[in-house]
Formats: structure tokens, C-alpha cells, sequence
């Protein structure tokens, strides 16, 4: 995941990029340790070095199986991952480059969603469009308000518009023109 010579490069098992106002690229990736880190490509070409995430609630490091990550107009970068308890949580770095910590976005009527995937779209209004594929198999999704507030986890209508959308994967992309396109690969 660096520039240059193979010295200082970690194996990934998973990982994923976004595309910053600034031309660099962010990417977070899941280590063969299983910790997740970040790390930048400048838009003149040179990278920096891996940075280890804290976990959540004051754990050394963040480990799961899914992660994500989006930039926003304002040059920040959201960061949704499942953890190793099956929970979503998001973070969010600063333009400054400082981080928020990992927190646990409220599911529908809990305190979290469990999940087994995870995907993030920044939008153009500086809002975070956020969809998992929930413990029960079926699609989710919640928005991340510029104010840092969210609208909660809902379940996204399958293709009649009244059923739960059962799905195996879930990705989704932000237009310019301020709509969210989301695909999913049905699981049934």
C-alpha cells in the first residue's frame, strides 16, 4: 500500500478507496493482522505511511471483516466498517487529517445494526449515504447529515417496492447530481 520500493509495504486482505477533492487518494485496508489502517496517495504521487486505526471504546486497533470509505466535498473522508462483533460503526478524519473515533450509528430499534457487508457514497450537500446488508440478510440504509447527525437504519423496498430486500452484497455510488444509486446482488 506505499509508493516506491517493496520496503515498508503491509499485505491487505481487504481493501478499499476514495478519491479526494485535493486529486489524493485515501484507502483504508484490513492488514493480514487483521487491524485496520490508512493511508494517503498525494496527487504528486508520493504516499504516506500506513497509520493504524484505533478501535471502538478505546480498543489499540479496529478489526472486522468489511470496511469502506467515501470523501466528501469538504475534504474530509467517512469511514463505515463492521467490527469483529458483527456491529456497523463509522468514523469520520478531518480536512485537518485528526480523526473522530469509531461509533456505532443507531440500527432500527437498537442501539446498533448488525451486518455482514458495507458500503459509504459521499453525496455533493456533504452528507454520507450509508447501506449494509444486515444480519437478517436484507438490505439497509441510513444517511449521515452534514451536521453529523443520522436518519436512522431503514430497510431499502425490494424490486416491488414492499418487501425487504434480501441481498448477499450492497455497493452504492453518488452522482453529481445529488441522487444515490445503490446495487445489490440478491441473496434469494
Amino acid at each position: 500500500m506505499s509508493g516506491g520500493s517493496t520496503a515498508g509495504r503491509r499485505g491487505a486482505t481487504k481493501a478499499a478507496i476514495a478519491a479526494m477533492p485535493d486529486g489524493c487518494a485515501q484507502i483504508i485496508a484490513r492488514g493480514t493482522d487483521g487491524a485496520m489502517c490508512h493511508c494517503i496517495r498525494r496527487a504528486d504521487g508520493t504516499w504516506t505511511g500506513c497509520e493504524r486505526l484505533a478501535g471502538y471504546n478505546g480498543a489499540p486497533a479496529f478489526s472486522g471483516p468489511d470496511l469502506a470509505i467515501t470523501g466528501l466535498p469538504d475534504g474530509s473522508s467517512q469511514v463505515p466498517a463492521i467490527g469483529l462483533d458483527g456491529m456497523v460503526y463509522h468514523r469520520v478524519r478531518r480536512p485537518d487529517g485528526t480523526w473522530t473515533g469509531f461509533r456505532p450509528p443507531r440500527g432500527m430499534n437498537t442501539p446498533a445494526l448488525g451486518a455482514r457487508a458495507v458500503d459509504v457514497a459521499g453525496m455533493p450537500d456533504g452528507s454520507a449515504q450509508v447501506v449494509a446488508v444486515g444480519r437478517d440478510g436484507r438490505a439497509w440504509h441510513d444517511t449521515r447529515r452534514p451536521d453529523g447527525s443520522w436518519t436512522g437504519f431503514a430497510r431499502i423496498p425490494g424490486p416491488n417496492g414492499r418487501d425487504a430486500f434480501s441481498a448477499g452484497q450492497v455497493h452504492i455510488t453518488a452522482p453529481r447530481d445529488g441522487t444515490a444509486h445503490v446495487a445489490a446482488i440478491s441473496a434469494g
